[in-house]
């Protein structure tokens, strides 16, 4: 008896050694380290004070490009980084050609839907391997953005759809009355210009839960985010901005009926 429980211990003991020999390893290159969960990690990690600087409005024409790797319409375009631009991952070989910069220099900053996401951290691996040099990856990405009391950002394809769709969101135009009354604007938005906003913060819903979304002159006018900013201090739930603006608007819009 004694016996064949000694050739049995010897041959479970083969057979996990064995076991681990043939395990695949973790790691995705030299760029890269693989997590615990089996995720893509790259090797260049920033921090929300990092990016806040490339990301703050009025955008610093020497900021560097952010590119959100996540999908568009289920992510991206609901709320991203203000400035921000979208290729997702499963796109990048169709898109970085024609949106990523010229400059293999240019310092560039990947982000997708925090840590449990590895969106980014392949997008960087894609971009080293076409000759990039300066890359960078926040992340803690879109959760820890709004976390840490920023808004995020929708596309201009989403306000065009909530606008045609009559969704309900509150739209607000952060700019000055005269602004607005001599150029226009996004239809069915009201006016609270920023620099009343305490005066005219009663033309908010009362509904705290109401989705609301600001917006100004694009990214060259941080009125929209100080104005978002101020209603969630009122404790307003659910605040977005349009980064992109009435410049953006009036672009993609200009022509259609």
């Amino acid at each position: 008896m004694i016996s064949k429980l000694k050739l049995f211990a010897i041959a479970a003991t083969v057979a996990f050694v064995a076991g681990c020999a043939q395990s695949p390893s973790t790691s995705s290159g030299a760029g890269s380290a693989g997590s615990a969960e089996g995720l893509v990690r790259y090797k260049h990690v920033v921090d929300f004070a990092y990016i806040k600087k490339h990301a703050a409005l009025p955008r610093d024409a020497k900021a560097s490009l952010i590119v959100d790797s996540r999908p568009a319409a289920r992510r991206y375009d609901i709320g991203h980084i203000a400035g921000a631009i979208n290729i997702p991952d499963s796109q990048f070989d169709k898109l970085a050609p024609t949106l990523l910069p010229a400059n293999k220099n240019a310092e560039i900053i990947f982000y997708c839907q925090g840590p449990t996401c590895d969106l980014s951290a392949k997008s960087a691996l894609k971009a080293e391997k076409l000759g990039y040099t300066n890359l960078k990856v926040y992340e803690a990405g879109i959760p820890d953005w709004e976390a840490k009391g920023e808004p995020a950002s929708v596309s201009t394809a989403f306000m065009q759809k909530i606008v045609a769709e009559k969704a309900g969101i509150v739209l607000v135009d952060s700019r000055p009355a005269r602004r607005v009354q001599s150029e226009g604007t996004i239809p069915g938005a009201i006016n609270i210009s920023d620099t009343s906003f305490d005066k005219e913060v009663g033309k908010l819903p009362q509904d705290k839960q109401k989705e609301i979304i600001f917006f100004c002159q694009g990214f060259a006018c941080d009125l929209s985010d100080k104005s978002a900013k101020k209603a969630m201090a009122l404790g307003y739930k659910k605040v977005r901005t349009y980064a992109a603006g009435y410049p953006a608007w009036k672009a993609a819009t200009e022509g259609k009926k």
